[in-house]
């Protein structure tokens, strides 16, 4: 008989948090053994069907635990390979045309999506994760996280080109704010701030440059010399932080919500 329960709570233990397996199923046991007659296997069906709202209780106030390895990983490998979209939009150019090379360069910050989506997921879960937060991260990483891409589809549905206008400036604004939130927080070198907040501030200029050249004739002039500008400004420093965030995240697992709290 106690070898069947042992059994039955081993296998119900499965459903908890690995660290309360092993004290739950020796109290659980203990009470049960305490029990006589047919009670005990009613005792034995509610502990186990209890099980499901133990293991959330214990998610909700256990203390959040060293974030997984493997988000970090495939951020930092997706950002290394970034600057190889922009040398291919820049260098390549003559060769694969000026669609092709607009096409590449646009995809660009797209490099972003995995550290937006992991960064934007750990806040809400630092945060509580309901439905709000849900959201909020799904809606980052949609449009900080892909670039033009997510606005400008969006703005084509919607036949509203003011969409694509708002939109080309989310990625920009998100590096600026978390590369300075990160600096005031000490998490990473200054340096690394700055190139990271060169590159937002250059990406929102080129962007937006860009946007506005399609919008209107009149602002086609300084929307090009501005798109000129953040272009010459944008290369070197979004490559730069883009290999050296990437490399960074493959050597630790660096990304988590505390930047965003």
């Amino acid at each position: 008989m106690t070898r069947v329960l042992a059994a039955l709570l081993v296998v119900a233990s499965v459903g908890l948090p690995a660290r309360h397996r092993a004290r739950w199923r020796e109290e659980a046991l203990a009470v049960l053994l305490a029990v006589r007659g047919g009670r005990r296997w009613r005792y034995a069906v509610d502990t186990v069907a209890k099980v499901p709202l133990l293991a959330w209780q214990y998610r909700r106030t256990d203390p959040p635990g060293e974030p997984a390895r493997w988000p970090s990983i495939v951020a930092g490998a997706w950002l290394l390979g970034t600057p190889a979209l922009l040398a291919g939009a820049v260098v390549a150019a003559p060769v694969i045309g000026e669609d092709a090379a607009e096409f590449f360069f646009l995809l660009a910050p797209s490099g972003m999506l995995p550290v937006v989506a992991v960064r934007a997921g750990r806040w809400a879960v630092n945060r509580g994760g309901v439905a709000f937060r849900c959201t909020v991260v799904a809606l980052l990483a949609a449009f900080a996280g892909t670039g033009p891409v997510a606005a400008g589809a969006l703005s084509i549905a919607l036949d509203q080109p003011l969409v694509a206008l708002v939109g080309s400036v989310v990625p920009g604004l998100w590096l600026i704010a978390t590369n300075v939130a990160d600096l005031r927080r000490g998490r990473q070198p200054a340096a690394l701030s700055g190139l990271g907040a060169t590159a937002g501030a250059a990406l929102v200029g080129l962007l937006l440059g860009l946007q506005l050249a399609m919008l209107s004739a009149g602002t086609s002039r300084p929307a090009t010399a501005l798109g000129a500008l953040s272009f010459l400004l944008l290369v070197p420093t979004y490559a730069a932080w883009s290999v050296w965030t990437g490399l960074r995240l493959l050597r630790k697992p660096a990304i988590d919500g505390a930047s965003l709290r």
